[in-house]
């Protein structure tokens, strides 16, 4: 199948990137690892920097390496960020001139200040949760001009005002790409599988050649357009999948959703996927049309209070356009907003009639682990299928 052929060849390219980008700051090249799509990237390449997405989770080890330093209860994923660096798995990390951090909440902002302690030089970016407060915009703004200000001590540049709208203007072909490829999973019979979906969602980060994954995913979305086999019967159950975030290696809950052969037509997350609503403008102030785009004209992220009512009301259209017979809330093991998001949305899909099933990860996939898991998942997939 095209779409396993173009992961798969993508996903060496991407393995092979990291060691492109060690050898390239050796060679003077600054390095500036980020965490987040409140950062903008395209900016910070524009200064000369190469970048790297920081998003890497899904296995237990690294949330306990940090253990020593902090508080369990922070998320798997938050404890992932200096995991891998204490454990020496991290090759991205140590090389960076510096790692900047979009301040969303407690637990990165606990890790981070590991990270400070353990030798990393950070660059916080502050994001505050009182979003439809013009003065909480304009911090944002504040914060990525410093950041920006920091980008240009490193390298020793200015930002090319004409490069950085040439990143853009690739960065939204990536998002027509994806919205044509979504457009796909909500056919009659789902066009791909959500292990590929997330590895194409991570791969836009990690490749590092923005112009060249364009092009791949929109060959892609041509070929998955023109017809051809698909992964999913006609009758399969559609779930849509929301929550905080599948990280990058993540993929065991993706993997038995499409091995049960349940069709994730929808997603809903806050993290580790690219921002698609809306493309950025790039005409005018840059650095404000982005931080609009990312703060303002998308779906307010779980952390910003008050916005339960304006996720849910999202959660109702994507059901409705994915025709959704079911939801997956995936969670990870600690974060507190989202169980109490959680809560509400549990009682209005209740008052709706749509079934839901919730899943919680520690990033702990034992043998023991994952009899239960795979239990839970098969039960609610059979239901879905006896329900339509």
């Amino acid at each position: 199948m095209p779409v396993k052929d173009t992961v798969q060849r993508l996903s060496r390219e991407s393995q092979a990137k990291v060691r492109e980008l060690v050898a390239a700051k050796r060679a003077g090249t600054p390095l500036i690892e980020y965490n987040s799509t409140f950062i903008p990237e395209e900016l910070i390449r524009a200064a000369g920097a190469n970048t790297y997405f920081m998003c890497r989770g899904g296995e237990p080890e690294p949330t306990d390496a940090v253990l020593d330093y902090m508080l369990r209860f922070m998320n798997p994923l938050s404890r992932s960020m200096a995991g891998y660096m204490e454990l020496g798995l991290d090759p991205i990390t140590p090389a960076a001139d510096f790692v900047t951090i979009a301040e969303t909440d407690c637990h990165v902002g606990r890790i981070s200040e590991l990270m400070e302690f353990k030798g990393v030089k950070v660059c916080k970016v502050g994001v505050p949760a009182d979003w439809e407060k013009p003065v909480a915009f304009e911090y944002y703004c504040d914060s990525l001009r410093a950041l920006i200000r920091r980008v240009e001590e490193t390298t020793g540049k200015s930002v090319d005002m004409d490069a950085a709208r040439a990143n853009v203007a690739v960065s939204n072909r990536i998002n027509t790409a994806f919205r044509r490829l979504d457009a796909l999973r909500r056919e009659e019979q789902c066009a791909i599988g959500f292990e590929d979906y997330m590895k194409l969602q991570h791969l836009s980060f990690s490749l590092g050649e923005p112009e060249k994954f364009a092009c791949e995913l929109e060959s892609l979305c041509t070929e998955l357009e023109a017809g051809g086999e698909r992964p999913f019967a006609a009758d399969a159950p559609r779930v849509l999948m929301a929550g905080r975030v599948v990280a990058i290696g993540d993929y065991t809950v993706p993997r038995l959703l499409d091995g049960y052969g349940c069709a994730v037509t929808a997603d809903m997350f806050d993290e580790g996927v690219r921002v698609t609503e809306k493309d950025v403008d790039t005409e005018g102030d840059l650095l404000v049309n982005f931080a609009r785009n990312r703060y303002l004209d998308t779906l307010p992220i779980d952390l910003f209070q008050p916005a339960w009512k304006t996720r849910f009301q999202r959660m109702k259209e994507l059901i409705a356009a994915g025709r959704c017979d079911g939801v997956i809330w995936y969670q990870l093991a600690f974060d507190e907003i989202y169980d109490m998001e959680y809560s509400c949305v549990a009682k209005w899909l209740g008052e709706m009639g749509v079934p839901l099933l919730k899943l919680e990860t520690s990033y702990s996939y034992s043998r023991e682990e994952m009899g239960p898991l795979n239990t839970r998942i098969e039960s609610f997939v059979q239901y879905l299928k006896e329900g339509k």
